[in-house]
C-alpha cells in the first residue's frame, strides 16, 4: 500500500520577490501596474513568475469587479470559549447587513495564517478579520498594497496602520497584580502559554509592570511559560502546574497565580487543591476572560471580564468603513476590561 503523494506548494509573491531579487511590493507593482517599475526590474519579476509557475490570487489581479458579500474571519484557536461570543455578535451584526463570515482556524501557525489568509483571498471574500496573527508584518503590507481591507483584533500591529479593535491588556494586567499585593500575596506567578501572540505579549509585560510598581522583585522560576500550552488550556495548565508542584520544593513555589486565561487558572488550581493546597487561603489564583466556566468551579475563579459581544459589534463597525472606504484616518478602538471578585483571590 502506498501512501498519497503531497501535492506540491503552490509558488507565493514571496517566493516571486525573492527569486527575483526584490521586495514583495515591487512584485504587487508589476503584476498590478500600480507604480512605475524600471524595465529590466519588471523583465526580472516576470522571468521569475513564469520559471516558478506561480500565478497571482484574486487580491493581486489588476481588478476585483465583484462584491462576494463575504468576510473571511482569521482565528488561532477555534474550541477557545473566547472567541464564540465575539463571533456570535460580529456574524449576527455582518448578517444584519447582508454579509456572511467565512471562520477558519490557523492552529497558532505563521505559516498556516499565511496560507489561510491566501485561501480567503482566493475566494474572493471583500474583507478578512485578523484575531491576533504573528510574524505576518510582510504579509499584511501585501494585503494591504492590494487593497484588501484587513482589520486587525486583539492585538496592535507595529509597522503598518490597519484597523484595529483590543483590550489594554498591560494595564489590566498590571492592576490584576496590583489586587494581588493588596490581598496579601507577595510572590505572584505568571501561567501563560507562548506570548507571541500581542495581546498575551501585553498581559506579560503589565504584570511585570505591577511587580516593579508595588515593589515586589521579578522572579524567574515565578514565571511558567510554554508553547505546550497553545492549544487544549484547560488540560495543559492542569498538567504543566502539577509537573511544577511535583518539582519544585514548598519554598520555591509562588503563593499566588496570574494566568493569561481562565482556563490555564482552572487547570492550575485543580493541579494545586489536588496537592493540598488551600485557595484562596494558601495559593490565590486569577484567570482572565470571564468565560462562563468560572462560575462552575469551587471556588469561583476571580478574573477580568471583557466585553465579547461589545469586541464583535464594534469590529462590524470598523470592518464597514473598511469596505465602505469611509474617513482618512484608520481607526484603533480600545475597550474597556474589569476585574470580576469571586472566590479564588
Amino acid at each position: 500500500m502506498t501512501g498519497k503523494r503531497k501535492k506540491p506548494r503552490k509558488p507565493t509573491m514571496v517566493d516571486v520577490a525573492a527569486k527575483a531579487g526584490v521586495t514583495i511590493g515591487t512584485v504587487s507593482h508589476v503584476i498590478n501596474k500600480t507604480a512605475p517599475i524600471s524595465g529590466e526590474t519588471t523583465e526580472r519579476v516576470l522571468e521569475a513568475i513564469k520559471e516558478l509557475g506561480y500565478k497571482p490570487n484574486s487580491i493581486a489581479r489588476a481588478l476585483r469587479t465583484q462584491k462576494s458579500n463575504v468576510i473571511g474571519l482569521l482565528l488561532p484557536d477555534v474550541t477557545n470559549d473566547f472567541y464564540a461570543p465575539v463571533l456570535s455578535s460580529f456574524i449576527d451584526s455582518a448578517y444584519t447587513d447582508g454579509y456572511t463570515v467565512l471562520v477558519v482556524s490557523y492552529q497558532y501557525s505563521g505559516e498556516r495564517e499565511a496560507v489561510e489568509m491566501e485561501r480567503l483571498a482566493d475566494k474572493n471574500v471583500d474583507g478578512i478579520l485578523l484575531f491576533n496573527g504573528f510574524d505576518d508584518l510582510e504579509l499584511l503590507r501585501r494585503m494591504k498594497a492590494e487593497d484588501m481591507p484587513v482589520v486587525v483584533a486583539d492585538r496592535r500591529v507595529e509597522g503598518i496602520d490597519l484597523p484595529t479593535v483590543e483590550f489594554d491588556n498591560i494595564a489590566t494586567a498590571s492592576e490584576v497584580v496590583g489586587l494581588m499585593c493588596r490581598k496579601g500575596y507577595r510572590k505572584i506567578g505568571f501561567l501563560s502559554e507562548s506570548i507571541r501572540l500581542k495581546n498575551l505579549k501585553d498581559r506579560y509585560e503589565g504584570y511585570i509592570k505591577g511587580l516593579t510598581g508595588n515593589g515586589l522583585p521579578v522572579r524567574q522560576e515565578f514565571i511558567y511559560i510554554s508553547e505546550d500550552m497553545e492549544m487544549n488550556n484547560l488540560e495543559k495548565g492542569y498538567s504543566h502546574m502539577k509537573q511544577v508542584l511535583e518539582s519544585t520544593g514548598p519554598e520555591n513555589l509562588p503563593d499566588a497565580i496570574f494566568a493569561t486565561t481562565d482556563l490555564l487558572g482552572i487547570g492550575a488550581a485543580r493541579a494545586f487543591r489536588e496537592a493540598g493546597f488551600r485557595i484562596p487561603e494558601e495559593i490565590g489564583i486569577v484567570g482572565f476572560d470571564n468565560i462562563s466556566f468560572t462560575d462552575f468551579v469551587e471556588p469561583k475563579l476571580t478574573t477580568v471580564d471583557q466585553d465579547k459581544v461589545l469586541m464583535g459589534r464594534i469590529a462590524w463597525e470598523i470592518m464597514k468603513e473598511a469596505l465602505d472606504g469611509e474617513g482618512n484616518e484608520v481607526r484603533h478602538a480600545v475597550l474597556p476590561q474589569r476585574i470580576i471578585l469571586k472566590g479564588s483571590c
